[in-house]
């Protein structure tokens, strides 16, 4: 029933069966035999039962636990959600019988992932901080040099990491002029399309700029740094932003983005 209901409801046709994964006794079973499917399958299961609930959730723990000579995994979410008008924080699991999968000396499902292609040589996690993948696109087939764009969310936000070098050569953390001409680019598209954006934050570190815009009920960020021979992109956008949970996942969310590009958190 549940594969049923994530096709009909999300699209997505998800190698699953068995039970509702809300306990050990009613385990989801996945079937296939990779670690890192499995580990995606997971993810995939928890972000529309969690999209569907309106809930901010992120993954924080596998745990490998045998019941009846099964290998079940119990999958952990921190979630948060508002109830009557109290902020509720809590931890949910998920249940998934792996005696399809072949793990071999491995324990628990790694962290899954996905490779960005266009000659980028980068990949991306499935979450980062509050935020789920939602999907690929290669802009190279539009026009060259503008890479691939990773579309991330979560409730009442709407995430995206750009990956391009724009046909240059050598593009370096240490070229400020370089990285400022092409972050005054990005934040003259955004006000352009944005017709009464208000500035309201700036900050221009080493390999990292960045700006914050009100617009509206809307809150929204650019962040541009150096990586691997590409421009990294941020592009962020909470609404509304009256929620002070719903901002602070925001910015968790974007420090974890910038993790990957520095040691740096911009809030």
């Amino acid at each position: 029933m549940l594969k049923e209901l994530l096709l009909r409801d999300f699209g997505k046709d998800l190698k699953i069966s068995g039970g509702t994964g809300n306990s050990v006794d009613d385990p989801i079973i996945i079937e296939v035999e990779s670690p890192h499917d499995a580990s995606w399958i997971e993810m995939e299961v928890a972000s529309c039962i969690y999209v569907r609930l309106g809930w901010h959730w992120r993954a924080v723990e596998r745990t490998k636990l045998e019941e009846g000579g099964k290998h079940i995994e119990k999958l952990s979410c921190e979630v948060k959600y508002i109830e009557g008008d109290q902020l509720v924080t809590e931890t949910r699991n998920f249940y998934f019988d792996l005696s399809f999968v072949d793990m071999g000396e491995q324990e628990i499902t790694p962290t899954c992932g996905f490779n960005l292609g266009a000659n980028t040589g980068m990949g991306l996690p499935y979450q980062l901080g509050w935020f789920h993948f939602d999907g690929l696109t290669n802009n190279e087939e539009a026009q060259a040099g503008m890479g691939v764009s990773a579309a991330y969310s979560a409730p009442t936000t709407q995430a995206t990491v750009y990956v391009y070098n724009k046909g240059m050569a050598d593009i370096k953390s240490r070229n400020e002029g370089q990285l400022e001409a092409e972050f005054t680019s990005a934040r003259n598209e955004l006000l352009a399309v944005n017709v009464g954006a208000n500035q309201v934050a700036e900050r221009l570190d080493d390999n990292l700029l960045f700006a914050a815009f009100e617009m509206g009920a809307a809150y929204s960020i650019i962040t541009l740094s150096a990586v691997g021979n590409h421009f990294f992109k941020i592009r962020a956008t909470v609404d509304p932003s009256n929620e002070k949970y719903t901002f602070d996942c925001l910015w968790d969310s974007v420090n974890t983005m910038l993790a990957m590009t520095k040691p740096s958190t911009v809030h």
